[in-house]
């Protein structure tokens, strides 16, 4: 890598060597530490806009994966942003996000807003949707004294490994693809990291609209989800928007836009852990509270 004024390559003792085909010394993720802890967040920005330029950038995601960046020393979540955007990648816009988060500043918000109990098991981000982030950053403003680690795990070695042990599920899962259902209680309690339909898709609904535009204007959010079909359930008087289950049927495995690697990309892990926990990995389904939380299913594109 060039040499920089304030960014230099660093050890990360937690760094691995992928497997072939990735070529030797291809660690993931990559570490970039800040040498000058007397620059200002303005510096730190105008370093990246640099790299990204010359396409350094690009050329260690390619070969990495990941980048971890070491003492950044960012002190607000304002800063997180700015360092962020210096990047120059179009910000995501969530549709139908199926975890309540706290946005913080311009595209940072909370990972989630769910009860510390919870356990978030393994997926990639927005990978149960047609509509997900291209890049995505992590950064911590306080570490907790135990816990709170976020695995990372390559996607593409991931497959190769699944490929070889798991033969039969990845044949079907290439031919059938995956269906997934979300579901969205107008009245979500507050300990659920989940979403109600106005959480998930109420990006244009205004307070003074009536139930029959609400429920319009959700529908209208959720066709741009090519993939996503829908039904309102549970309309009473005393629930008139209704609750909303989504159905998508995906891809489970994806090719890298820039380097053409196929990944495992998808949530079916997620979804399988979390049927597990539920007690509702058969038929019908249901936990003991009655409620319908399958895991995800190979899929032959109907609902």
């Amino acid at each position: 890598m060039a040499t920089v004024d304030i960014l230099r390559p660093a050890h990360y003792e937690r760094s691995v060597d992928l497997p072939a085909p990735y070529p030797p010394s291809s660690q993931f993720p990559y570490s970039l530490s800040r040498t000058d802890q007397t620059s200002s967040i303005g510096d730190v920005v105008s370093e990246i806009k640099k790299l990204t330029a010359s396409g350094e950038i690009r050329s260690l995601l390619n070969k990495h994966g990941a980048i971890c960046f070491q003492n950044l020393n960012l002190k607000s979540a304002d800063e997180f942003s700015q360092f962020a955007h210096a990047f120059g990648f179009a910000p995501h816009e969530d549709i139908g996000n199926p975890v309540r988060r706290t946005v913080l500043a311009p595209n940072v918000a909370t990972a989630n807003e769910g009860p510390n109990t919870m356990p978030i098991f393994p997926h990639n981000e927005f990978g149960l949707s047609p509509h997900f982030p291209s890049y995505v950053f992590f950064y911590c403003a306080e570490a907790p004294e135990t816990g709170g680690e976020t695995p990372l795990n390559p996607s593409s070695p991931l497959l190769a490994h699944l490929t070889t042990h798991h033969p039969a599920f990845i044949s079907s899962l290439r031919r059938l693809g995956l269906k997934y259902q979300l579901f969205h209680p107008s009245h979500q309690p507050t300990n659920s990291p989940g979403t109600t339909p106005l959480q998930a898709y109420g990006r244009t609904v205004l307070d003074t609209d009536p139930i029959d535009i609400i429920r319009s204007k959700v529908e209208a959010e959720i066709r741009r989800l090519p993939t996503a079909k829908w039904e309102w359930e549970n309309i009473s008087p005393d629930n008139q928007l209704g609750d909303l289950r989504v159905w998508q049927v995906l891809p489970g495995i994806r090719t890298h836009p820039h380097t053409g690697e196929e990944m495992f990309f998808n949530n079916c892990v997620s979804r399988f852990l979390n049927a597990i926990r539920e007690g509702t990995l058969e038929h019908p389904y249901r936990n003991g509270r009655g409620e319908y939380i399958p895991p995800c299913f190979v899929s032959f594109g109907r609902r």
